[in-house]
């Protein structure tokens, strides 16, 4: 790599001008190919430089597909490359200079949104998509996920939508980033339920997938993605709503292969239901209809610890109060769950100073410090709609969220949630996911144990190193075309 010089920290303007000084047409394919030798955090980990992380490469793509021009002479190279993720991991950030004390909650919200949520497992978020929507059944009707809700939002099944997504990843993987619809033979499309020809699968690529730089200039074109343009790295990257790029030779470009997968996953399918649903009663409708099959995915996984009863929440009030969403009796431990469906806003994972506190209490304050107290305290004193919950047992609660409140339970972010005299943790479902299959030490020992000594900060530990396959996500998985035998 050719020596470059350049002060830190590097402004943001400066990068934008190091990444336009190439036509899109030859930076692209490089970024492409680059993401394409490193598709997964396994691989990508392996990079000594730190350079070539799914982010700075995404951030980089999408500047020149926005911001680039094709006039420009000089053609980028690998040392070019290089070069521009050299700066993009010396950018700035807008407010290192605040008072220590001050600065330190942002920053971190800040990497974590930026790059945490990267990291993971790619088995776990497909497998979850049907696994949740398709494979759990509500306790009630539902309002915008009825029968045929699968076509008319994703024009196929979710099947062989997700299907589609681990193909296209597939492909960008062994051919460099590129996808073409020729390379398909025929007798691989019959894998698929509705999508068994190149027209059907080109038209839900067309209408979900693929982006070109029109679409993005224009984008750009409409302001900055962050209030503060000076945060504009940190926003949420377009080419993750959009992975394939057209317009770049006759087939498809993939600039960052792992788009492709979160596309498919919980989060994409999230936005993908915001974009289309657009009037606001029937995304509310369709947010309603994810929070209750939300809640009974969560039961499903509570009912794979051994030696439990599971009991779904119980009126215990004369004008309908409820206590939290499950009550799990464990041999030595009664466990307390609730389960949220929000997920962190872009403008949480910004970081600024003064919102993080009211966006964590607003989603997550009522769990810790009302509904499960009050569970609790129902238990204790014997309230006769609890009475066969055990109360001689440790209570602990756990607040399960669909998409990660990352760093939440450390004492940086913790102390703006309300306090409570019962022992509680915030998990994603990821987590709890893995922490249901774990043994040696189990779920209840782990809880047990952090009542004594609360250290640690994620359920994630309980897992780690494990083969157990979880059931439930093992289900999904052999659902999708390429899971059949």
């Amino acid at each position: 790599m050719a020596r470059s010089f350049f002060h830190f920290p590097v402004p943001d303007h400066e990068y934008v001008q190091r990444v336009r000084r190439h036509p899109p047409s030859s930076l692209l394919p490089l970024i492409a190919r680059e993401s394409a030798r490193r598709p997964t955090k396994e691989a990508w980990t392996t990079d000594p430089s730190g350079l070539s992380r799914p982010w700075g490469l995404a951030d980089a793509a999408w500047v020149s597909l926005a911001r680039g021009n094709e006039h420009r002479q000089q053609q980028a190279t690998e040392d070019d490359l290089r070069e521009i993720l050299a700066q993009y991991l010396a950018l700035d950030d807008p407010y290192r200079k605040l008072p220590v004390g001050e600065r330190l909650e942002g920053f971190l919200l800040r990497v974590a949104g930026q790059q945490f949520t990267w990291q993971e497992d790619d088995f776990s978020e497909l497998a979850r998509s049907l696994a949740l929507l398709v494979q759990t059944e509500p306790t009630r009707p539902l309002e915008v996920l009825t029968p045929g809700w699968e076509r008319d939002l994703l024009g196929c099944p979710l099947s062989d939508y997700v299907g589609l997504g681990q193909l296209l990843h597939t492909a960008a993987t062994t051919r460099e980033g590129r996808f073409d619809l020729a390379w398909l033979p025929e007798q691989e499309l019959t894998f698929f339920k509705d999508l068994t020809s190149r027209a059907s699968i080109e038209a839900v690529i067309e209408r979900h997938f693929a982006t070109d730089a029109a679409r993005e200039r224009a984008r750009a074109a409409t302001g900055p993605l962050a209030a503060d343009p000076r945060l504009r790295r940190y926003a949420p990257n377009p080419l993750r709503a959009r992975p394939l790029v057209r317009g770049y030779g006759c087939d498809y470009l993939v600039p960052v292969t792992p788009a492709v997968l979160g596309k498919v996953s919980p989060m994409g399918l999230y936005y993908t239901g915001r974009d289309h649903y657009t009037d606001d009663k029937v995304f509310t409708a369709f947010t309603r209809d994810l929070g209750e099959l939300f809640e009974q995915y969560v039961g499903r996984h509570l009912r794979l610890l051994p030696g439990t009863e599971v009991h779904p929440e119980i009126i215990y009030g004369p004008n309908g109060e409820k206590t939290v969403d499950w009550i799990v009796v464990l041999p030595g431990l009664v466990l307390l769950v609730e389960a949220k469906s929000a997920r962190p806003t872009a403008g949480l994972r910004l970081g600024p100073q003064q919102e993080f506190g009211k966006e964590l209490l607003t989603k997550l304050g009522k769990a810790v410090g009302k509904q499960i107290p009050t569970t609790a305290g129902l238990i204790r004193d014997r309230h006769p709609k609890l009475a066969h919950i055990p109360h001689d047992r440790p209570v602990f609660g756990l607040v399960v969220t669909m998409e990660p409140y990352h760093l939440i339970n450390s004492p940086d972010f913790r102390h703006v949630l309300p306090d409570t005299d019962v022992p509680t943790l915030i998990a994603s479902v990821s987590e709890l996911e893995d922490a249901v299959t774990a043994t040696d030490p189990g779920l209840e020992q782990a809880l047990l144990t952090w009542i004594e000594e609360p250290v640690g900060w994620s359920l994630r530990a309980l897992a780690d190193g494990r083969s157990v396959i979880n059931p439930v996500l093992d289900e999904a998985w052999s659902a999708y075309p390429w899971g059949k035998p």
